[in-house]
């Protein structure tokens, strides 16, 4: 992950899946304990990656998730004019 101001990086992380403090199979087992899901389910963990407190984003930043083999998503901080 990767967040840029400017064109410049003002945060960088990265974090993988050996970080989990389970497998993924034992979190799809707790998963399907209760409940079945005809239509399927997503099993989403969360993010190991968290900028220090007195980060926050501003208007202009981008948000760049890269995964390697499959690509980068990158989403533009636009501020609410509401």
């Amino acid at each position: 992950l990767e967040i840029r101001r400017n064109g410049d990086a003002v945060f960088e992380g990265n974090t993988s899946l050996e970080q989990l403090a389970r497998s993924l199979e034992s979190l799809a087992a707790w998963l399907f304990r209760e409940d079945e899901f005809r239509n399927g389910v997503f099993l989403m963990t969360g993010t190991g990656i968290v900028p220090n407190d007195d980060f926050s984003l501003e208007d202009g930043d981008e948000v760049a998730i890269t995964i390697s083999g499959i690509g980068t998503l990158v989403n533009p901080i636009v501020k609410d004019m509401r």
